[in-house]
């Protein structure tokens, strides 16, 4: 599917995982409870990582 459109699957996985990085902080900032805080942060940082390792890696 990716081969007839010239996206690059690397490339498209890192885009998806920077908008879950996004979303991570969106539900941060609209969770009033700690403990879902702290799971959305670490998740969040965990998209971020992922990202930054199939640009860089």
């Amino acid at each position: 599917m990716l081969g007839t459109t010239g996206l690059n699957p690397v490339n498209v996985v890192t885009f998806l995982e920077l908008i879950l990085a996004m979303y991570s902080a969106a539900l941060v900032f609209n969770t009033d409870r700690k403990s879902l805080k702290i799971v959305h942060i670490v998740l969040g940082i965990m998209w971020v990582v992922l990202a930054l390792l199939n640009m860089f890696a």
